[in-house]
């Protein structure tokens, strides 16, 4: 793995840097990892828009490993990282502009 630093970019049209990085350990296929996530925030043209996006980026062996890539990265868990919520969003009952789920109709139709 490269040791030089990385610039990676958030998803969507316009593709901005993200704003912060984190590192934390975590368990993949049985085997403790150090992944580096990247925070932005969510463009217009999003159903979250203007949430904070979270972004797997690079996995690592250790943590020093991944600060050598990412040495701006801070630590994160659960508790400290960014919550998106979906509630602005219609529920499976809910009436949609423009008329009903397909689903909402005995026969699916």
């Amino acid at each position: 793995m490269s040791k030089e630093k990385r610039t990676h970019y958030g998803f969507g049209s316009k593709r901005k840097p993200f704003e912060y990085f984190t590192v934390r350990p975590e368990s993949i296929a049985g085997s403790l990892s150090f992944v580096v996530h990247g925070f932005g925030t969510y463009e217009s043209s999003s159903v979250l828009a203007g949430q904070s996006q979270k972004v797997r980026l690079d996995f690592f062996d250790t943590r020093e490993a991944a600060l050598e890539v990412y040495p701006e990265a801070e630590n994160g868990n659960d508790f400290s990282d960014p919550q998106v919520s979906v509630a602005h969003l219609p529920g499976e009952n809910d009436f949609v502009a423009g008329g009903a789920y397909p689903d909402d109709y005995e026969d699916g139709y």
